[in-house]
C-alpha cells in the first residue's frame, strides 16, 4: 500500500499540469475524508446516493474533460485516495444516463484504489443528447470506459509516481453491457471485470420490453393494476417457491418455474380477486420466449417472481410505453425525436437489429482474446431482474463455452444468478434475496456480510487475479440471512437446514 501521506495535497496541486492526447479542461481538489460529494441536479437520482453524501478517505479529486473526437467530450471523475493499492478500478454507466456512477468510484477510494467513473460522453438520464450525434454514441457504447482505462492509467501513474499494477472494472445495466464489450474490443484495458444484470444484445432487449408490456399498458384490456401485479406475484411463490427446498419469498431459479397464470382466471370457479382472459393471454406472453418472424429469439422470457410493483418494475410495468424502448428508438435507433411509439411494429425490431446504430448490440460472445491473455470476468445476474430477464447471462455463458471451450470456463468466466435481486440491487422493491455482495458502491451498507473475498465480490475478482483464488461468493439478505450463491451452471438447494450449491 503506497502512501502519499502529507503530499497529498500538494500533488493534487501539481498534477493540474497533466497532459493527454484529447484533454480540453483538468482540474482538481484536495478533500479529506468526510467531505461533501458534489453531484450535479441532473444526476442526483441516477444512482442511490447516502445521506450525507462524502468522500470515504482523504483523496485527490480530478475532474477532465477529453475531446475523443471533434465532435465529442467525455468527462472523467477521478478519485486517487491517499493510500494507494497500486491497483484502478474503472466503472460504468445505467440506462441511457450520462451520470457518473459517483458511489462507485467512493467505494473504489475507500478500498484504496484510484477510482474512476465517466459520464460517457453526455450528461442526464436522458438518451435525447445522443440526437443526430454519432460520435457521441460511440463514447456511450464504447470509447468513454476504453478512455477511462488509458487515461486512468496515466494519471495514476503521474500522481503516485508509480504504474498501475492491476486494472479492474464494475458496472451493471448498461455498465454491465459496457464491460463486456470492453473485454470483446480492449481485452488489455482490464485483468479483471465485474459485469452486472447486462444489457446484452442491447436492440433486442429495448425492443421486447416494447413488444412484451404493450398487451397491458394502460388503456388495453390487459390493462394491469398494482393489485393484479401484486395477485399475480404472489400465485407465482405459490407455484414455484419451494422449487430450491424452502419457502422463502423467492423464486432462486425462474427457469425451473412452469408458472400457469390461467389459474388466476375469472369464472364461476373463481371470483374476485382474479384476471380477465385479456390479461391472462398478457402474463401468457410474458412469461414466455419471444422469437421473431424468422424464428431467432428475440428474447428469453420474463422471470417468474419478478413482479414486485417498485420503481424499477415500474419502468416496463408501470402501464406506460417503457422510457428505454422510447429513448432507444428515438436517440439510437432511428434518430428522429418525432418517432411515435404508437406506431410500434414487428419492422420496427427488424429495423433496430438490422441497423445496430453505434454497433451497441454486444452480443459477439468472443471473450477468447480476453482469456488468452489472462483476464478474468465475474459476472453476475438478479434472478428477479425486471427489466433484463436473467435468462440472457446463461445464453451468453454458453456462447462464449462455446468458443472457448465448456472445460475451461471455470478458470476464468464465474456467473452467478442470485436468486430474488431485482436489477442490480434491491432498492425500494419488496424481495427478499441475498443482494448485498460488494459487487457496487450503490448498495448501502451493510455492502455485504463480510468485507472478504468470500462475501465481497471486487474482493473476490482482485484475489481471482492475483492469487488465482477462485471466487466463492455468498450474498446477505436485507434480513440479515447469509446464503450461498452458486456458479452457473450449479443451482442452490436448501438440504439439511442449510444452502449448498450441488454439482452438475
Amino acid at each position: 500500500m503506497l502512501t502519499a501521506g502529507l503530499n497529498l495535497q500538494s500533488r493534487c496541486e501539481a498534477i493540474t499540469s497533466f497532459s493527454t492526447p484529447g484533454l480540453a479542461s483538468l482540474s482538481a481538489s484536495f478533500l479529506v475524508q468526510g467531505s461533501p460529494i458534489a453531484v450535479s441536479e441532473v444526476c442526483a437520482t441516477a444512482w442511490p446516493l447516502p445521506d450525507p453524501f462524502v468522500t470515504s478517505a482523504n483523496l485527490c479529486h480530478v475532474t477532465l474533460s477529453i475531446n475523443t473526437t471533434e465532435s465529442s467530450t467525455t468527462v472523467l471523475e477521478m478519485f486517487l485516495p491517499e493510500k494507494w493499492n497500486q491497483r484502478l478500478l474503472a466503472t460504468g454507466t445505467g440506462g441511457f444516463g450520462g451520470c457518473v456512477d459517483f458511489p462507485s468510484v467512493n467505494y473504489g477510494a475507500e478500498m484504496g484504489f484510484a477510482a474512476v467513473g465517466t459520464n460517457a460522453g453526455h450528461d442526464g438520464l436522458s438518451g435525447a443528447p445522443l440526437l443526430h450525434h454519432p460520435e457521441m454514441l460511440t463514447d456511450f457504447v464504447w470509447r468513454s470506459v476504453h478512455t477511462e482505462a488509458v487515461v486512468g492509467k496515466e494519471l495514476a501513474h503521474e500522481f503516485y509516481g508509480y504504474p498501475v499494477g492491476y486494472s479492474y472494472y464494475t458496472g451493471c445495466s448498461q455498465g454491465g453491457r459496457q464491460g463486456f464489450r470492453a473485454a470483446e474490443q480492449f481485452p488489455e484495458d482490464f485483468d479483471g471485470i465485474i459485469a452486472g444484470d447486462p444489457a446484452l444484445k442491447f436492440n433486442n432487449l429495448i425492443s421486447w420490453s416494447g413488444v412484451v408490456p404493450a398487451p397491458m399498458l394502460d388503456g388495453q384490456p390487459g390493462a394491469m393494476s398494482p393489485a393484479d401485479w401484486a395477485l399475480v406475484h404472489g400465485e407465482t411463490l405459490k407455484q414455484c417457491d419451494t422449487l430450491d427446498g424452502k419457502a422463502d419469498g423467492t423464486i432462486a431459479y425462474p427457469e425451473d418455474c412452469d408458472f400457469r397464470p390461467e389459474v388466476l382466471l375469472c369464472s364461476k370457479f373463481r371470483q374476485e380477486p382474479c384476471l380477465n382472459a385479456a390479461q391472462v393471454d398478457g402474463l401468457r406472453t410474458l412469461y414466455s420466449p419471444v422469437y421473431l418472424t424468422s424464428g431467432e429469439l428475440l428474447y428469453p422470457r420474463y422471470d417468474p417472481g419478478s413482479e414486485n410493483n417498485g420503481p424499477i418494475f415500474n419502468i416496463t410495468f408501470g402501464g406506460q410505453f417503457s422510457f428505454l424502448t422510447l429513448d432507444g428508438f428515438r436517440y439510437v435507433v432511428y434518430d428522429n425525436e418525432n418517432w411515435d411509439p404508437s406506431t410500434f411494429s414487428d419492422a420496427d425490431v427488424e429495423y433496430a437489429i438490422k441497423t445496430n446504430n453505434g454497433d451497441i448490440q454486444t452480443w459477439t460472445g468472443d471473450l477468447r482474446k480476453f482469456k488468452r491473455r489472462g483476464g478474468k470476468m465475474l459476472t453476475y445476474h438478479g434472478t428477479a431482474d425486471s427489466i433484463i430477464p436473467s435468462g440472457i447471462s446463461p445464453l451468453q455463458y454458453k456462447m462464449t463455452a462455446g468458443m472457448t471451450g465448456p472445460r475451461a470456463m471455470d478458470d476464468w468466466y464465474a456467473l452467478y444468478l442470485v436468486p430474488g435481486m431485482e436489477h442490480c440491487w434491491n432498492l425500494g422493491s419488496t424481495l427478499t434475496g441475498p443482494w448485498r455482495f460488494g459487487q457496487l458502491g450503490d448498495v448501502p451498507e451493510p455492502r455485504a456480510a463480510k468485507n472478504t473475498s468470500d462475501y465481497n465480490a471486487l474482493l473476490a475478482l482482485v484475489d481471482w487475479v492475483e492469487k488465482g483464488q477462485q471466487p466463492n461468493l455468498s450474498g446477505l439478505t436485507d434480513a440479515g440471512e447469509t446464503r450461498k450463491l452458486c456458479r452457473y451452471p450449479q443451482k442452490g438447494r436448501w438440504i439439511n437446514g442449510r444452502w449448498t450449491c450441488p454439482s452438475v
